[in-house]
């Protein structure tokens, strides 16, 4: 199987960083294009303010820069150039969208262990991710 279009979510953390470095080594192998995606979601709390659009989209922003800098430092160390887009709103659903619209045909994710309590009701987002995608996925522990 050839892969053209590796879609990795991150936001930053360890896994997600591992998954990123996998798929430097992907897009290597099959020349294929990379897009980053980050989900960043708005607070109920931010979003029932009654606050000036601009507000919101600098809580946005600045979520954002924090989840991509670590990702773009990697992507620069290995010489890998990358479409980078920030979505908003919950990450699982947010990420599903994106790799259907970007005609994505691999999906590159980190997965961390459940250690958080929330995740043993909910699930985390690769766990979410992975049960509705429609193209392969490749999670990297």
């Amino acid at each position: 199987m050839v892969f053209t279009r590796i879609v990795v979510p991150t936001d930053g953390t360890e896994a997600s960083l591992r998954a990123l470095a996998v798929a430097t080594q992907l897009v290597a192998r099959y020349s294929a294009e990379l897009l980053v995606v980050t989900a960043v979601s708005v607070p109920d709390w931010l979003a029932r303010q009654n606050m000036e659009h601009g507000a919101i989209e600098a809580y946005v922003e600045g979520n954002a820069q924090k989840c991509l800098e670590e990702p773009m430092g990697l992507l620069r160390r290995e010489g890998v150039g990358a479409e980078v887009k920030v979505v908003v709103g919950p990450a699982p659903e947010s990420i599903l969208v994106e790799v259907e619209d970007s005609g994505a045909d691999l999906v590159v994710m980190g997965r961390r262990g459940r250690d958080e309590p929330k995740d043993l009701l909910l699930g985390s987002v690769s766990d979410r991710v992975a049960r509705h995608v429609k193209v392969p996925i490749l999670l990297v522990p």
